[in-house]
């Protein structure tokens, strides 16, 4: 008799635990709280292909502009120096016209710079073309006056015992305002001297003294 009390006890409780789980299991299921999740920044708008090549077009003017200049800076001063130095009227003037080209080169690249200038930050492909068209012409003027410069300084070598040539001198004299006779005269004495290298010294003073 004394287990009946502990049997009724244990039914009572197995009841309840069935009946809670039974109604636990019919009510609905509560959604699981959704995991917070940072939205991602929106991309930057990509630049267009205008855009971008407008600004490297300008980036590209601005350097070949700075380059120019400072390439006809150069030429100047060689060409006045060989102008301050020639001995004989050619050289001079082909000194004169080195220095005029170089300082065309230089105003060429400071348009190349302004029009660099004027297209920086505006991303637009017509002004960086057109910066572009500019130091490009400023690369062929600095090489126009690199090429007179070279000229001049290849005119005033020749006429040293240095640098004796032959070749050189006799189109010198040829493209000089001499009277012919004296052309044909100043060449046969460069053809002497190529086979006499003591004539040399003579010629080159001969050809200075007769050159305006």
């Amino acid at each position: 008799m004394r287990l009946l009390p502990v049997l009724v006890l244990v039914l009572v409780l197995a009841l309840g635990g069935a009946l809670y789980w039974q109604h636990r299991a019919s009510l609905p299921e509560e959604p699981l709280a959704e995991p917070l999740v940072q939205p991602e920044p929106a991309p930057a708008a990509p630049l267009t292909g205008d855009a971008t090549a407008g600004g490297t077009a300008a980036d590209a003017a601005a350097d070949a502009a700075a380059d120019a200049a400072a390439i006809a800076a150069d030429v100047a001063a060689d060409a006045a120096a060989s102008a301050d130095s020639a001995t004989v009227g050619a050289a001079s003037a082909a000194a004169t016209e080195a220095e005029v080209a170089a300082e065309a080169a230089i105003a060429a690249a400071d348009r190349a710079a302004d029009a660099a200038a004027a297209s920086a930050g505006a991303e637009d492909p017509a002004a960086a073309r057109a910066a572009s068209e500019a130091a490009s012409a400023a690369a062929r003027a600095t090489r126009a006056a690199g090429a007179a410069a070279s000229h001049a300084v290849r005119i005033e070598a020749a006429l040293t015992p240095e640098g004796f040539d032959p070749a050189r001198l006799r189109e010198i004299v040829a493209a000089s305002a001499l009277p012919e006779a004296r052309k044909a005269e100043l060449a046969a004495r460069i053809d002497a001297a190529a086979a006499d290298p003591a004539a040399v010294p003579a010629l080159l003073d001969q050809i200075k003294t007769a050159l305006p």
